[in-house]
């Protein structure tokens, strides 16, 4: 159906005056009656009656009026609804996370972002650094809050935080009567730390801090997610990595230090496939970039 032609019925119908409907559908009066005819014509039906006094509808031309503008309305809601999903107003976004990642930032930036684009929903997953990098290849995921640097060229990564780890231990252990800590002091200590696929090079960051230090570690006990790493301290079973304040949960018979010298800080970043058009993924990368310049 014609959308000139149905606007130029609707202003006829509205008007019952062929020139102030001309004038409101900026055509002219010889224009207007033109595509009334070729409406009629496609209808097969005939919608108004004019004599030299008057103008009016027939019976045909009063119901088509209101179908009329029914399809109006509907083609303007369409036209609104592409220009929003081309600008990346509606539509979903699909996040991986890591398990550090979906607690320190990522219900940050989904308020925020929902604030800006309230018609854009969100779908997280918890995901490794690894699987968010395949789920991004295949396509399942949009964007994946990771622990970077990535291999995979066909992938950008924008760093958006950098925060500390520190150390959660038992107020059993000796090593809780130190106002702060450093890599040294660690060295006849049981390590309770996340498994090493939710971020490999992290992890082995960890361990050449100890190198660094003149130690191995004696054992090494995998945990995840940071409430076990604490819970397990408390337990006085090893010392704890965590990483931001944000995890430093309440838990009696646990206590938190921080490491100073070198330490090992938990870089997040934000991959997407590179050169990705989509508005909305840029407004999340905007979005996670200032939450994540808060997180300590």
């Amino acid at each position: 159906m014609d959308r000139r032609r149905l606007t130029c019925f609707v202003a006829l119908a509205e008007e019952l005056h062929f020139h102030r409907a001309a004038a409101r559908s900026h055509i002219s009066q010889p224009g207007l009656s033109q595509q009334l005819r070729e409406l009629e014509d496609q209808l097969q039906v005939q919608l108004v009656y004019r004599t030299k006094r008057r103008v009016s509808l027939t019976r045909a031309g009063e119901v088509f009026l209101a179908e009329a503008r029914k399809i109006l309305r509907t083609m303007d809601e369409a036209v609104h609804l592409a220009r929003q999903m081309d600008s990346g107003a509606i539509g979903q976004l699909v996040v991986g996370a890591t398990a550090p990642a979906l607690f320190i930032v990522l219900p940050e930036i989904v308020k925020r972002f929902s604030e800006i684009l309230p018609r854009v929903e969100i779908v997280a997953h918890d995901m490794t650094t690894a699987e968010q990098e395949a789920a991004l290849r295949r396509g399942d995921i949009h964007v994946g809050i990771l622990h970077p640097p990535l291999d995979d060229p066909s992938l950008a990564c924008r760093e958006i935080a950098n925060t500390p780890f520190d150390i959660v231990l038992s107020e059993r252990n000796p090593l809780a009567r130190l106002p702060h800590l450093t890599m040294g002091d660690l060295k006849d200590e049981r390590f309770v730390i996340f498994p090493r696929q939710i971020g490999p090079r992290l992890y082995d960051h960890i361990i050449a801090l100890c190198h660094d230090a003149g130690f191995s570690p004696k054992e090494i006990v995998e945990a995840s997610p940071a409430q076990s790493i604490v819970a397990m301290a408390a337990c006085n079973i090893g010392i704890g990595f965590v990483a931001s304040r944000l995890q430093h949960y309440a838990r009696p018979l646990a206590t938190y230090r921080r490491l100073e010298g070198p330490a090992p800080q938990l870089t997040l970043g934000a991959a997407y496939v590179r050169d990705n058009p989509s508005p909305a993924l840029q407004k999340f990368l905007d979005v996670a970039t200032e939450v994540g310049a808060f997180v300590q």
